[in-house]
């Protein structure tokens, strides 16, 4: 039996990693979306920080955008979106999803939140070149890491791709890929998938 999934999204997000996620799976989901829903009680009872994306699953809840698309990939293993547990296809996804929140993710998440998350006077623009430097040298790295590959993990599309695609593309939107052709070529590849929201 198909798991009852209900996913709380709104448009600009992560939340997009984990829609993209469900329909390559083929899962059907209930959306509940909007603006309004951010920081919202009903939102803080599936994910106390009150962001998205977050879902519950056959009424259990779950946040963080690359815990969600592991499991539910997991849910689905005949979908052959991510390897098996114990594997080192399975090191790999863990490996390179980790690389990107914490080496590429993390900075152009600094910029978003002192561009237009927080309040005016809350915000610092002094880390940006900063930011940029350190977003540029890890994609320097995965740049060489792609050059003879399509995709991530065993060569085939992946959740690997879609959790960290998606970052390299927001890095792309603040022209933080330039001088990585790899990059721009991989993100090409996977924009061309039916489901992909970039």
């Amino acid at each position: 039996m198909k798991p009852d999934i209900t996913l709380y999204e709104y448009g600009p997000s992560r939340s997009k990693q984990v829609r993209w996620t469900l329909l390559e799976l083929g899962l059907e989901f209930e959306s509940i979306e909007g603006l309004e829903l951010l920081h919202s009680d009903e939102l803080k009872k599936v994910n106390p920080m009150g962001k998205v994306p977050a879902v519950v699953v056959d009424g259990e809840p779950l946040f963080e955008a690359a815990a969600i698309c592991t499991y539910l990939a997991d849910l689905m293993p005949d979908k052959e979106l991510i390897a098996p547990s114990g594997t080192r296809k399975r090191a790999l996804h863990l490996q390179w999803v980790s690389f990107a929140l914490t080496e590429l993710e993390a900075y152009v998440w600094s910029n978003a939140r002192n561009t237009f998350v927080l309040p005016r006077e809350e915000r610092e623009t002094a880390l940006f070149e900063q930011n940029n430097k350190a977003f540029r040298h890890a994609a320097g790295v995965l740049d060489k890491f792609m050059e003879d590959r399509q995709f991530l993990v065993g060569d085939k599309f992946s959740v690997t791709d879609i959790l960290v695609g998606f970052t390299l593309n927001w890095g792309n939107s603040q022209g933080l890929l330039e001088g990585a052709p790899n990059l721009k070529r991989y993100l090409g590849r996977l924009k061309e998938r039916p489901y992909c929201p970039m």
